[in-house]
């Protein structure tokens, strides 16, 4: 399926202010790729569909994981909406016709990212953290490192997320920790091969 279609398809499954972020998170992933030296077409991809599953309930959610096979962890069945990626990239492959394991997991981990991510994993991460429809209060400094350093970036909106969280005394994604460890490990020692698990 072509991108135009997706599109389509997408703008009749999300609610208008969804699918406009997906679309800015789409542009933003495209900016970042190229800025990156990752391939475009898959950062299109991947941002455009990164929310695909944001238009199903809990229960619905829950429906995917079971019949797909997704375990959850009693922290995920706490928080389901935590599981619109992975559910997502079910729906990106079956919907869409998305086979790109680089895309799908991209949109599998773009919530909470993980301990090893690939350069479109963070690429999408961060452009669904800073598109231009964001406007929390902490966006600024992840913006301006974007295009500077995509860890340091990264960084920021792991460091706001936590904060988010916190603050509202909900519980932080163990692959987040993982995902923030393993690049402040990277900036300290300059390691590109460097995987941290605690």
């Amino acid at each position: 399926m072509k991108l135009d279609q997706m599109d389509i398809l997408l703008k009749q499954a999300l609610k208008p202010g969804r699918y406009v972020h997906s679309v800015n998170t789409m542009k933003e992933a495209v900016r970042l790729a190229g800025h990156y030296g990752e391939d475009v077409d898959s950062a299109a991809i991947a941002g455009l569909l990164h929310d695909c599953a944001k238009n199903l309930n809990d229960e619905q959610t829950l429906e995917y994981c079971s019949n797909y096979g997704i375990n959850l962890s009693r922290l995920e069945q706490k928080q389901v909406f935590l599981m619109h990626g992975a559910v997502g990239a079910v729906i990106a492959r079956e919907k869409y016709g998305v086979e790109n394991e680089a895309v799908l997991n991209a949109i599998k981990y773009h919530t909470t990212g993980y301990g090893s991510m690939s350069m479109l994993d963070k690429i999408i991460l961060l452009a669904d953290f800073i598109e231009p429809g964001r406007k929390h209060s902490e966006v600024d400094n992840a913006r301006k490192l974007a295009y500077i350093d995509i860890n340091r970036a990264l960084i920021s909106a792991f460091d706001s997320t936590i904060r988010y969280v916190m603050n509202r005394k909900g519980l932080i994604h163990p692959s987040t920790i993982e995902a923030r460890n393993n690049i402040l490990m990277l900036i300290s020692y300059g390691h590109t091969d460097l995987e941290f698990k605690g």
